[in-house]
């Protein structure tokens, strides 16, 4: 997953979603 074309990369919005579900 080194693909980090787009601004906000997908790890960043799945370790945001995972912290604010838990």
């Amino acid at each position: 997953m080194a693909d980090t074309t787009g601004r906000i990369p997908l790890w960043i919005i799945g370790t945001v979603t995972g912290i604010f579900v838990i």
